[in-house]
This record gives C-alpha cells, sequence and structure tokens, in this order.
C-alpha cells in the first residue's frame, strides 16, 4: 500500500471518492429536503380540502346531532397518512373524537362549525385536526439509508474503475518518465529518443506530447549545454578583454576566478597561481600600512556577510611595485540555494579617467566664465548650451532658450544678406566669420564680430554647430576716435593754415570797409551795403578763430575749479535764453563738489555749447533740459540730457564732423559740437552721445582732482 500512497493514481482517487461522496451527500440532503417539504405540504394541502369538501356535510351531521355520520366523517380524516386525530368540540366540550392526540412533533389547525339559523351564520362547534411529523421522519430516515448505501456502492465501484484506469492508462507511464529523466547525463551526449510501452494512437495524445516534449528538451538541453559552453568561453574571453579587474572570493577570502587585467595587476601570467589563494592578502601586498586594503577587505567582508551589493569611489591602490591608483570599485554576493557563497569584485583604474573630469571641468567654467559670447546648437539649429555671456547679451536664462532655433533667438542681430551666405558656408562643413550688430534699449548699437563653425564627426556629417561671438563695439569706438582725431588734427593744421592766409587780408578789408564807410557819410544805402559787408567780415573773423581751437586747444592757463560752479555761473548767464524757449531746467548735482585742473574758459565753452545745442533742440515746443552730475573711478562726469525728439540715425555718425550742421546757415557754422571734441580731448577726457526719441544725452568725462585740493585751489 505504500506504494499507492505515494502514486498520483490513489491521490486522484481518494479525491475522486472524497468528492464523490460530498457531491452523493448534497444531492441527498436535497432530496431529502425535497420530500420533507412535498410530505409537510400535502398536509397543509389536506388542510385546505378538507374545509373546501368536508367540513359543510360534518356541519349538518352536527346541526342535527348524528352521532353516526360525524363519527364516519372523524374516521375517515383520520384514516388520511399523517392524521393521527380528529374532535368536535361543541361548548368547549369535545363531543366527538378519533384516534390519539399527538403532543410533540405535530400541528393542529382548528375549523370552526357554522350553520344558518333563520338567515345568519351561527357558530356550533369547531373541528380540531391533528397530524403528526413522526411518519415523515420515518420515511425520511428509510430513504437516507437508502441513497446513501447506493451511493456508496456506486462510489467504491466508479473508484475502484478510476484507479485502475489511472494505473494502466498513467502512472506507469509516468514512472517510466521518472526514470527516463533520472538517466539523463546531457554532458556526455545526446541521450537515446525516449519511446512509451503503448500501443500507437490514431493522433497524439497528452502522454505522447510529454515524450515528444522530453525529446525536444533533452535535444534543447544538449544544444544549450553546447551554446552555454561557447557562451562560457566567450565569457572567459571578454572578462579578459576588459580593461577592469574581475576577480571571485569565496567565504574564507580566497580567489577563485581572475580575467587577465587582474593577472596584470598582480604581474602574474598563469591564473593557478592566483587561484585559491588569499586574495585579501595579495592586495595588500605592496603597502606598508595596508589601510587602503583594508577597507578594501572589509569591503569585501560586508558583501559576502550582508548579502549586498557594496561600492566604492576613487579608493585609493597601491600595487605591488609600489605604485599606487585611483579605483571605483563594486563588489556583488553570489547566492546558491538561497545562501551566500562569495563575491564578484570588478574594480577599474579611474586615474586617467579623473584627469579627464578634471580638464572637462575646467574647460566648461572656461567656457562658461569667457567674456566671449559662446552658442552650441545642434545639426538642426536647435540651441544645446549658451553660456553666461550670452544669456547676459540675450537677458535671458539658458534653460529658457534651450531646444529654439538659434536664428530666431538672434533675430535682434543684424545678419542682413550674411544669413544665406552663412548657411551655405556651414552646409559645406566650411567656417563662416563676420560683422553683426544689434541695438540695445538704450538707443545703442552693439558690433560683434562672429565666427559659426561646424563640428563633424569621423564620417564627416555635421552633429552641432558652434557660434563664438566678441564685443567690438569700444575697439570700433576706439578706432573711430582715432580716426576722428587724425582727421581733427589735420582739420586743424589746415585750419591754421587758412586762418594765417586768410586773417591779414580780411583785416586789411576791415580796416579798408571802415574808411569807406567815414567817406560815404551821407549815402544811405552804401552805408547799409558797408555795414553787412563789415558785419561778414567780423562773421568771418569769428569763423576763422573757431577753426584756430583746432590746432591750439589749450590757449590759457589750467586752474583747478568746482564744475558745479562752474555750471550755475553759465545757467546765470543764459536764465534769459532759457526762460525765452520755455525750457524748464532741472539740477541733479551731486552732493559733494567736483574739481577738475582744466582750463576754465574753454571747458566753459564746451558746456555752453551743449547748453545751447540742447536748448535749440526743444526750441519748438520747449522742453526739459537735466544737469548731472557725478563722480565715477575718479572721472567727473557731467551729463546734459534734453527732451527734445533726438538725433536721427542718419545723422548720428557725423555730429563731431567740422562743419556738419542741421541748423540753418545764419544760426550755425557746423563747428560747435567738433571744436568742444577737440577741447575735451586736449584735456584727457571724452564726449559720449546716447539718443532716442524723446530724450538725448551727452555725456562729459574729465580727469577729477581731490576734493580737498580742488577747494583749497577755489579758495586761493
Amino acid at each position: 500500500m505504500h506504494w499507492k500512497k505515494r502514486s498520483i493514481a490513489y491521490r486522484l482517487t481518494f479525491q475522486v471518492i472524497l468528492f464523490s461522496s460530498m457531491v452523493a451527500c448534497l444531492a441527498t440532503a436535497l432530496q431529502l429536503y425535497l420530500d420533507y417539504r412535498r410530505d409537510v405540504g400535502g398536509i397543509y394541502a389536506f388542510f385546505n380540502v378538507i374545509e373546501e369538501s368536508s367540513l359543510r356535510p360534518l356541519e349538518e351531521s352536527v346541526w342535527i346531532l348524528d352521532e353516526l355520520q360525524v363519527n364516519l366523517q372523524l374516521e375517515g380524516l383520520i384514516r388520511r397518512e399523517d392524521i393521527v386525530h380528529a374532535a368536535v368540540e361543541m361548548d368547549g366540550q369535545i363531543a366527538w373524537s378519533r384516534g390519539k392526540p399527538s403532543l410533540t412533533n405535530s400541528v393542529t389547525h382548528v375549523f370552526p362549525l357554522r350553520h344558518q339559523v333563520r338567515g345568519r351564520f351561527e357558530e356550533i362547534g369547531q373541528l380540531r385536526v391533528t397530524a403528526s411529523f413522526e411518519g415523515i421522519n420515518q420515511r425520511l430516515t428509510q430513504r437516507i439509508i437508502v441513497l446513501l448505501a447506493s451511493n456508496a456502492v456506486k462510489t467504491f465501484l466508479v473508484s475502484g474503475f478510476i484507479l485502475l484506469l489511472f494505473r494502466d492508462k498513467l502512472t506507469r507511464h509516468l514512472t517510466h518518465l521518472a526514470s527516463y529523466a533520472e538517466n539523463i547525463d546531457l554532458k556526455h551526449g545526446q541521450p537515446a529518443p525516449l519511446k512509451l510501452d503503448r500501443p500507437a494512437a490514431g493522433s497524439p495524445d497528452e502522454l505522447d506530447q510529454v515524450a515528444a516534449a522530453f525529446n525536444f528538451l533533452c535535444a534543447s538541453g544538449r544544444r544549450a549545454l553546447v551554446d552555454l559552453e561557447t557562451q562560457g568561453e566567450s565569457l572567459r574571453l571578454f572578462l579578459d578583454a576588459t580593461e577592469e579587474v574581475v576577480l571571485g572570493v569565496d567565504t574564507e577570502g580566497r580567489c577563485t576566478f581572475i580575467n587577465r587585467a587582474g593577472l596584470e595587476h598582480f604581474s602574474e601570467t598563469d591564473p593557478c597561481r592566483i587561484i585559491g589563494q588569499d586574495i585579501l592578502t595579495l592586495l595588500a601586498a605592496g603597502e606598508s600600512a595596508a589601510i587602503h586594503s583594508q577597507v578594501l577587505s572589509g569591503l569585501i567582508w560586508a558583501t559576502i556577510a550582508e548579502g549586498k551589493a557594496l561600492l566604492a569611489d576613487e579608493m585609493p591602490l597601491c600595487l605591488p611595485d609600489g605604485s599606487s591608483l585611483l579605483v571605483n570599485l563594486r563588489s556583488y554576493p553570489v547566492f546558491e540555494h538561497g545562501r551566500c557563497t562569495g563575491a564578484v569584485v570588478f574594480y577599474a583604474d579611474i586615474s586617467r579617467q579623473q584627469q579627464l573630469e578634471q580638464e572637462k571641468l575646467l574647460f566648461t567654467k572656461v567656457i562658461r566664465q569667457a567674456p566671449a559670447l559662446i552658442l552650441i546648437a545642434n545639426a538642426e539649429g536647435g540651441i544645446e548650451y549658451v553660456n553666461a555671456s550670452l544669456e547676459q547679451a540675450l537677458g535671458c536664462d539658458g534653460a529658457e532658450v534651450k531646444g529654439k532655433q538659434a536664428l530666431d533667438c538672434l533675430a535682434g542681430l543684424n545678419f542682413g544678406e550674411q544669413t544665406e551666405q552663412m548657411r551655405a558656408r556651414i552646409e559645406k562643413g566650411e567656417p563662416w566669420t563676420g560683422t553683426l550688430t544689434r541695438p540695445t534699449p538704450q538707443g545703442r548699437t552693439i558690433t560683434l564680430d562672429v565666427a559659426v563653425f561646424p563640428i563633424l564627426n569621423r564620417h564627416g556629417r555635421r552633429t552641432h554647430v558652434v557660434a563664438m561671438g566678441r564685443d567690438i563695439t569700444r575697439e570700433q569706438q576706439l578706432v573711430e576716435q582715432l580716426h576722428h582725431a587724425q582727421k581733427m588734427e589735420a582739420v586743424g593744421k589746415l585750419a591754421a593754415s587758412i586762418a594765417h592766409e586768410f586773417g591779414n587780408p580780411l583785416l586789411g578789408i576791415s580796416f579798408a570797409l571802415r574808411d569807406v564807410q567815414r567817406r560815404l557819410d551821407r549815402d544811405a544805402e552804401a552805408q547799409e551795403l558797408l555795414r553787412l559787408a563789415g558785419n561778414e567780415c567780423n562773421r568771418m573773423r569769428k569763423l576763422i578763430r573757431d577753426l584756430q581751437q583746432f590746432n591750439r586747444p589749450s590757449t590759457g592757463r589750467k586752474t583747478v575749479f568746482d564744475v558745479h560752479r562752474l555750471l550755475e555761473e553759465i545757467l546765470t548767464l543764459h536764465r534769459n535764453f532759457l526762460d525765452k524757449k520755455k525750457i524748464t531746467l532741472v539740477r541733479a548735482y551731486d552732493r559733494h563738489p567736483l574739481c577738475i585742473d582744466a582750463i576754465e574758459d574753454q571747458i566753459r565753452q564746451v558746456f555752453i555749447n551743449l547748453i545751447i545745442n540742447a536748448a535749440d533742440a526743444m526750441a519748438a515746443h520747449g522742453g526739459v533740459l537735466i544737469l548731472r552730475t557725478a563722480k565715477d573711478n575718479g572721472r567727473v562726469v557731467v551729463c546734459v540730457e534734453d527732451s527734445g525728439p533726438g538725433i536721427a540715425p542718419e545723422h548720428f555718425g557725423r555730429i563731431f564732423e567740422p562743419f556738419f550742421t542741421t541748423k540753418a546757415a545764419i544760426e550755425g557754422s557746423g563747428l560747435g559740437l567738433p571744436v568742444s571734441y577737440g577741447i575735451v580731448r586736449a584735456h584727457g577726457g571724452g564726449i559720449e552721445v546716447r539718443s532716442e526719441p524723446g530724450r538725448t544725452v551727452f555725456l562729459v568725462d574729465l580727469p577729477a582732482v581731490t576734493t580737498t585740493a580742488g577747494m583749497e585751489a577755489e579758495r586761493a
């Protein structure tokens, strides 16, 4: 019987018997419940029959006190199955009775007996009928015995037959399959195909499919074993090819395998001399204190003890020859049957990588902090990086423009026709260089020297586009100032020559005109013509004096004076002039005295020219004139700001050219600003102009002297 308890057929038969018994019990219980309800329902149905058919004759017999008929009718009632007692009660007393009343496990129904007397029904007594459930229970008990006995016989016979079928059709073949599987040894070649001892079927059934699957698994297992051996060899070759040291450690700290890089690390060529050795001792070789190797061994022991992977970055490791390097170490536990049996250790030399990372970080900082404007875009023109200088120039954060088209973000630059040229050069893989301009909100124009070049991969395909720009606005301004100074010097020399050649003849003409004017006292028309000629000679003499300023801007003695005092004197002298033009004056002086060392009358002439020009610019409807002073980095800065219409863009570059003016010929000669420019430059200062519609500012900066020295000079 022992083999039966282990056999599938035995367990299946037992389960079939158990299941069949449960089904039989449930079916029997259901059948008994239905029979019980049917018998009980029959009793209540009989009560209804009594009320419908037997009650009227009984009422007639009771009314006439026919004892024979009453007893016969009661006898007929108790002959019904399960009815044990029937009685007629009159005035609370039993008048007629048949059967024996049951006090337990019974049900009694009372029927009122009525008779029609003088047109109405009067109650003459009651019929009491009692039914007992004992008969029902006895019948149910008999049925239970019969059903259980028959179901037990059927279950035994069916289960025995199933057991024989399982034994013949299944379990013996399963035993054969188990024996076949136990004898499989794929290492020694492909096993013989499995064949079952059974008649061939017309179509393969489940056992045939299992046998075919066994044969397929054997063939697949053999192929997988061959592939595994091949992959193992490939893995060994891969581990030998990698530059990372890979070694195995068991729970005793001994080396179980090592790759080529590990052998080179220990200066060995034969792995047999390393495998089986205490690898931690080998790692500690060559170190005096072995501090770092103790950390390394601690990581490996922790991996084995805790059964979890541990990592360590930038760990110093000394080599047997005394040199040291930095490694990144990874230690992973190895599990067999749920138990940690060792660890696999990987570590690689990152000294070169760390050096490259440091260089990369340095280059990143250089690009990020470089004063040049740097933009990197992908091959389609989408922005991937902008440095801090370009972020400041664009007025936005790099994250905001990342992914956007570079040309869209640089729309403020004036590319003009250079856009297509640049694209054509980039498409050819060639760099493009050019100069671009960009207006600022303050009305200034920034000039950029831009170089755009593609980044190509080894196949010659463009992967990125780099744009680098450099602000050359200041350089251009210096070049323009140099050219202007050279031009002014040439004009000054020419003016000096003209003033010398024209001054003496003009003086003679003036004297001649006065002499003629004295002789023609009575001719009014001639007198008017001579007066006009004299005025023109005076205007030409003033023009010659202005021309002489180009060649000798310093004709007086330098003194130290306060700029605020000078400005107030100018404003006092020109108060009526400003009021006449409806100009509101606003002073925004620095709260401290601002002193300079200069020729006072020449500096006075500069500020007079600037104030008069500002007033003339607002002559149409009046305006606001603002005078600001400040001290910045050892320089005195004076700003003359007006609310006039501003300088036209086409005139902006010519305002300091001699003889250039937008006024009528009778109002100006075009020498006021050039002369002022020459005076300020001769004093080591500069003039800068900023203009936009509704606002023009002239900024004059001159070298400052200390306030104490300036005040002493003023008092002197």
